[in-house]
């Protein structure tokens, strides 16, 4: 009996064994990722998959399928490779502003800290590390499916390769530090100690077309809630401006894992996350917002060594690091960087940021190392409430200079700027601080500590994500039943029937500046509609896209009674005479109002009724015409009419004529203007025969709720894909010249129904 029970248990032992055998056999033949990609009209993809590590993989694949080459120039950039391959002197992109390709190197190779990175990402959500790594894989997936049929502006690169997660970490931290670190590189890997030689560093000079800087960057958001909306729920309208080009271009995508997770919208290149969206429950929209996202610390420096510099009275040595760049174009090239206990050395010379024998400045950056947007993105997509969205914001710490608008089935919409910032109390600042203006080239004003009193620096509060930030507490918060919007301006203006104290002076902008004209005219359109009627889908979007000059409505009727001045430009008058005020298609003159307004809002003190805070939208207003103020605005326009006729441009084009995205051999009409309160902001360079967006609107997107779902019209304003041979490299494109947003197809049916192609599975 005994021997009869060995056997059994050895046989049971032995079919566990096997039956474990098969298991793992079976385990590493099953697929470690998987997901099916179905694609609808203009190549949106909606992936599925079983877990976030499908997710990745299926995304990073899918967007491969349309941007390759614009995917893997972008990780040459964020490893600090593009001197290697493209040669140190050729010039790229650093963010979003021309650089050579040495000073992104340089940037990227010393500023982030890979380490870091790495121990910072390990404390992420299990789910976002397998998205991840998913995407990884998908990325690498394709790279070896297609090594030998890539498009032909990568074909046969070395460059593009197989990637890390490295890699995708360094990406993700570049964009967290887009409007931060990353906006001042240049003047960072160019610090060089006082006693050397220091050419003069070059400051891109402005195009032609005289667009202000403040002009150039911005987006629109608008949130209403049930007190507004047709049917007593929420409506979203994102309109962001982004860059037509480059590695911060939007991608539209539906991600969907069956019971965790559905969302769609879009995402930024090289992100696996929708970052402006909706569910079935909730939109959102972000735009970038006012708030300070580093600051610099002056140095006092040792009357004997540059590099040395005084904190509480006692000596500091600054840190040196030596730099090599592999150079495609010659010898390997050495840089020394400097860097203190606050940050990285910066000097901006012939400014009063030149780094001298008295003093220097150091930039210390909250973003840099902010790796928790993938993780906020994520329970945004899970939220089923605004207030939701809002505990994710404040949860985690992570949007990294954006407000968000947001709105959800029940009808609240939420207001919000809280994003990276240091935790900078107004006792702090007033005891250590200045706000400066812009330097020279810079986008932003520069807020300033003192480097020389430890107590100067940032303030630790407890239960941070990470050190020194400031807590969303001291952020704003805003719930609404009628609505919020933003256009890159001050809290204050979300909605002026809402009254909000002053948060600080870490939240950004004097509490006496002025509202930007779109802000202003977002105001003007949206209280018109609501002095009458309600918004649905359509009216949202017909308001967002109208064209409308709220410059023209300010000041053309006096520029018009100037012409009949004798010193009035003739020609430039009589095509003036002939412009609608508004910039479309057809819209005459549209281009030399453009290059006016660049010139005339640039000046000081251009109106006669001065700001009234309890009226944002109709002061400051007048024009000043009389004496010598109306001939400098005639000068003005006088020198914008000799701009446009060296390049060759009537100045009576419809705009439509003139302002194109060039497509292979075809030029697609653009509307839409740079500044003058222009809602569908469109900012073009010159280009032979006209001008050609290069930023402006990009993902627009009007989202509300039926019973069944969201209710979705979007359109990617430059399509979906950057491969010219790609069907979806234009149609987009043709459809926002007209104006037009199509259904995004969300729920099953919808999708079956729009399906083009044949649904593809992945499996790995």
């Amino acid at each position: 009996m005994n021997s009869t029970i060995r056997t059994r248990s050895g046989s049971r032992l032995i079919g566990l064994l096997v039956a474990a055998s098969l298991l793992a056999s079976s385990a590493q033949a099953a697929a470690h990722y998987e997901a099916t990609i179905t694609r609808t009209t203009f190549g949106i993809p909606h992936i599925k998959a079983g877990d976030f590590g499908g997710l990745g993989f299926g995304v990073a694949y899918a967007e491969a399928q349309d941007n390759i080459c614009l995917m893997a120039d972008a990780y040459v950039s964020a490893a600090g490779k593009r001197s290697q391959f493209f040669g140190a002197d050729s010039e790229g992109l650093i963010g979003l502003w021309p650089a050579k390709n040495i000073d992104s190197d340089l940037f990227y190779r010393s500023i982030p800290d890979i380490t870091q990175l790495r121990a910072i990402f390990a404390q992420r959500s299990p789910e976002y590390r397998a998205l991840i790594d998913g995407w990884v894989a998908g990325y690498n997936r394709f790279v070896k499916d297609r090594k030998d049929t890539l498009p032909t502006q990568c074909a046969g690169r070395l460059w593009v390769r197989a990637i890390t997660r490295d890699d995708v970490l360094q990406s993700i931290n570049a964009f967290s530090m887009l409007l931060s670190s990353v906006s001042v590189a240049p003047q960072i890997v160019n610090a060089a100690l006082p006693t050397d030689k220091v050419a003069r560093q070059e400051v891109p000079s402005a195009e032609p077309m005289d667009i202000p800087v403040s002009a150039a960057f911005g987006s629109n958001g608008w949130a209403f809630g049930r007190d507004a909306v047709v049917g007593g729920t929420g409506l979203v309208v994102g309109n962001p401006h982004f860059p037509w080009s480059g590695p911060n271009r939007f991608y539209e995508m539906h991600l969907t894992i069956p019971g965790k997770i559905d969302v769609a919208g879009a995402a930024i290149i090289n992100q696996p996350y929708v970052a402006i969206g909706f569910t079935k429950n909730v939109a959102w929209t972000h735009t970038v917002d006012t708030a300070a996202h580093m600051t610099l610390f002056k140095l006092t420096l040792d009357p004997s060594d540059p590099t040395a510099y005084m904190v509480d009275g006692r000596r500091e040595a600054m840190v040196r690091r030596q730099v090599t760049i592999e150079n495609k174009d010659g010898a390997p090239i050495v840089r020394t960087l400097y860097a203190t206990r606050y940050g990285p050395v910066i000097s901006i010379p012939d400014t009063d940021y030149a780094w001298t024998r008295k003093t220097a400045y150091a930039v210390a950056d909250a973003d840099n190392g902010n790796l928790r947007g993938g993780d906020g993105w994520l329970d945004i997509a899970r939220a089923r409430t605004v207030r939701d969205i809002r505990e994710a914001l404040a949860h985690h710490l992570g949007a990294p200079f954006i407000n968000t608008m947001a709105a959800d089935r029940s009808g609240e919409a939420l207001y919000a700027d809280i994003s990276v910032a240091p935790n900078v109390s107004a006792e702090l600042f007033s005891a250590c601080g200045t706000v400066t203006d812009r330097a020279s080239g810079q986008l932003q004003r520069f807020y300033v500590l003192d480097g020389s009193r430890s107590t100067c620096n940032w303030e630790s509060a407890p239960g941070m994500p990470a050190r020194s930030l400031l807590p969303a507490a001291k952020m704003v918060t805003l719930y609404r039943r009628d609505y919020v919007q933003n256009s890159n301006d001050s809290y204050r203006w979300t909605n002026p029937a809402a009254a909000l104290s002053e948060m600080g002076p870490m939240l950004g902008k004097d509490p006496g500046a002025l509202p930007d004209l779109r802000t202003r005219s977002a105001l003007q359109e949206i209280n018109r509609v609501l002095k009458s009627e309600k918004f649905d889908i359509n009216l949202a979007q017909q308001t967002m896209l109208s064209n409308k000059n709220f410059a023209a409505q300010l000041a053309l009727p006096a520029v018009l009674e100037l012409c009949a001045r004798p010193t009035a430009p003739a020609d430039a008058c009589a095509a003036l005479a002939k412009w609608n005020g508004e910039m479309q298609l057809d819209s005459k003159a549209a281009m030399l109002f453009n290059a006016f307004w660049g010139k005339v809002s640039a000046r000081p003190d251009i109106w006669t009724v001065p700001f009234d805070p309890s009226d944002p939208v109709n002061t400051p207003r007048a024009l000043a015409v009389d004496g010598l103020a109306g001939e400098a605005v005639l000068n003005d326009l006088k020198a914008s009419a000799e701009v446009l006729k060296k390049l060759g441009v009537a100045l009576d084009a419809p705009l439509g004529q003139i302002q194109f995205a060039q497509r292979g051999e075809e030029r697609i009409p653009i509307s839409g203007g740079p500044s003058g309160g222009v809602l569908n902001a469109m900012i073009s360079r010159p280009v032979p025969g006209g001008f050609e967006p290069f930023h402006g609107s990009s993902y627009v997107q009007v989202v509300t709720f039926d019973e069944k779902g969201p209710v979705v019209n979007a359109v990617l304003s430059y399509s979906q894909s950057t491969d010219p041979a790609s069907p979806y490299y234009a149609d987009q494109t043709r459809e926002f010249s007209s104006r037009k947003l199509r259904r995004y197809p969300f729920t099953t049916a919808e999708i079956t129904a729009d399906i083009v192609g044949k649904p593809l599975t992945l499996r790995e």
